[in-house]
């Protein structure tokens, strides 16, 4: 498949998943974590928007989550100098972890902290030192 023009996507706009309870998942994610709560259209089922920093999560409840190992999933970038005192925050708050903080090396040169865990409704949330990607020049 060919375009006529160039395609042009900048990056994301918001990542939306599904949870089973909306007021679980609105203290853990506003409560714990820090979210902002935006304001969203009535779509007819119950939902969240939300946002740190630049970026947005948008939440919208079912029923009942199927199970999944560990995918999807998203990532929430912690600055290195806070990784590992934000880690033990959250573990004194009793958010779930899925195991213990480990290194690897990302894009072949940069060593990088990563973690995950799941909030209320089991979503899994990888929680990384690797920040969003600088703009190409």
């Amino acid at each position: 498949m060919t375009t006529t023009k160039p395609v042009t996507i900048s990056g994301y706009s918001h990542v939306a998943i599904s949870v089973t309870d909306i007021e679980a998942a609105r203290h853990f994610y506003c409560d714990v974590l820090g979210f902002e709560e935006l304001p969203r259209p009535d779509f007819g089922f119950p939902g969240l928007w939300l946002r740190i920093g630049t970026l947005q999560l948008h939440l919208g409840q079912v029923d009942e989550m199927k199970p999944a190992a560990g995918f999807p999933h998203f990532a929430l970038y912690i600055p290195t100098e806070d990784f590992h005192v934000t880690v033990d925050a959250l573990r004194k708050a009793g958010v779930q972890f899925l195991g213990e903080p480990s290194s690897r090396v990302d894009f072949g040169t940069t060593t990088v902290w990563a973690v995950f865990v799941t909030d209320p409704s089991g979503n899994v949330i990888e929680l990384t030192d690797v920040g969003p990607l600088p703009d190409r020049p």
